[in-house]
């Protein structure tokens, strides 16, 4: 059955735990074909020269240094300073590492191109559709894009869901189900990590903890699972799964389940943005049909990153993102991440901290180590910005010119 499937589901976050809503699957159905098509359309991106930014202020990983040059050239960043064919003055501007959205769906060139704009140089998608046409959209070749990493098919309980938002048959994990050629199937198919849907009446504890043991044990990748309420938290945690995906909402986790966290070394990808956005917009909850209850609050979600924050546990920057899916209902690539940036703050994250999140901090715990820091021999995926974030970490949207691999981005958002 599993050998089969070509179709993934993504569990939004602001569901209650008895609902399951696939909105990543309201999105257009994008094709191989589709892909190609949108490569052959986009405009050649600009050549890579050997480049010396000059006089700027450089994001060392714990705050900027005093004016500097950086170089790079191949695609990464050199101490060699001969033969520079393009200087860039960045006298007054702050140059940071390429931004990484740890929890987003892409699904298709557009998507890639408009979170790039944004200076979102790596992009974690955490699920895939049609496994076809993610290898096509992670094999882009477009050296002006950003890279994408994915899952596969995720794993989800026969247990959960309702209605007409139920994934069908074939995409569900039974008690029965093979999870050894499950989480075989996924990696031999490209899947950069494992997505697990942590739900009441979904998967046995024993399943989780069997997948995520196979995935470290025998293929030596890592899992994320999806948790958005207490019990799920719970399942997640006791499973060890690498990264929990989201928060809850319906309750606020106890001290004994955070110290559990941080001694398990978890990492927590809280998508806040996606839990305001839902609770913001009641066009969300009508497109779910979903009537919200009175224990599930946007305020915990807040205060349970707080509490984790404080005690420790690493915060990660994600969104969710799944770009425009229905009439009213709009979670826009890149722009969100700066957003969800504001809303870590927000919850106590100081500036550096929320910027650490989406760099140096994401791409450590997602093993990405030719990435997410400015240093010799790390990619030349960089933001110049002409505000320093360590003051306002809004300042992030203030985007002067943004390069991935060492090849710059040509059409880049304005934000203020």
């Amino acid at each position: 059955m599993w050998a089969k499937q070509m179709l993934s589901c993504f569990v939004l976050a602001v569901l209650p735990s008895n609902t399951l809503a696939c909105l990543q699957s309201s999105q257009r159905r994008v094709t191989t074909l589709d892909i190609q098509d949108q490569i052959h359309a986009r405009p050649v991106p600009l050549a890579s020269t050997k480049t010396a930014i000059q006089n700027v202020h450089v994001f060392d990983g714990q705050g900027f240094t005093n004016p500097r040059s950086v170089v790079f050239a191949n695609g990464q960043l050199t101490a060699d300073t001969v033969g520079i064919e393009t200087v860039v003055d960045g006298t007054g501007q702050f140059l940071i590492p390429g931004l990484i959205d740890a929890h987003v769906h892409v699904p298709d060139i557009a998507g890639l191109a408009n979170i790039t704009s944004y200076g979102v140089t790596t992009a974690l998608n955490m699920a895939c559709r049609d496994y076809m046409a993610c290898a096509a959209l992670r094999n882009h070749n477009q050296a002006d894009l950003a890279s994408l990493l994915s899952a596969g098919v995720a794993a989800v309980g026969n247990g959960t869901g309702n209605g007409a938002l139920q994934p069908p048959p074939d995409q569900l994990v039974y008690p029965d189900t093979d999870l050894s050629q499950l989480v075989a199937w996924a990696f031999g198919n490209g899947s950069d990590y494992y997505k697990i849907v942590a739900k009441t009446g979904g998967l046995a504890q024993i399943q989780q903890d069997t997948i995520v043991s196979t995935a470290h044990n025998i293929f030596n990748r890592q899992t994320m699972t999806h948790a958005s309420d207490l019990a799920s938290f719970k399942q997640a945690v006791a499973s060890r799964s690498d990264g929990i995906q989201h928060m809850a909402d319906d309750g606020l986790l106890s001290t004994a389940i955070i110290t559990t966290i941080k001694g398990n070394r978890q990492f927590i990808t809280p998508t806040m943005s996606v839990f305001k956005y839902g609770y913001s917009n009641p066009a969300v909850f009508a497109f779910l049909g979903r009537t919200n209850s009175t224990n599930t609050t946007y305020a915990h979600v807040e205060e349970n990153v707080r509490r984790l924050h404080k005690a420790g546990v690493p915060i990660l920057a994600g969104t969710d993102a799944v770009g425009p899916i229905a009439p009213g209902i709009n979670l826009p690539f890149g722009r969100t991440l700066h957003e969800e940036l504001q809303l870590l703050n927000g919850v106590g994250l100081t500036p550096l901290e929320a910027l650490r999140a989406a760099t140096v901090e994401s791409a450590e715990w997602h093993r990405l180590f030719d990435r997410g820091e400015i240093k010799t021999g790390k990619r030349a995926d960089l933001v110049l910005l002409n505000s320093n974030p360590l003051l306002n970490i809004s300042n992030t949207q203030d985007i002067a010119r943004v390069w991935v691999g060492g090849v710059e981005v040509q059409d880049v958002a304005k934000l203020t």
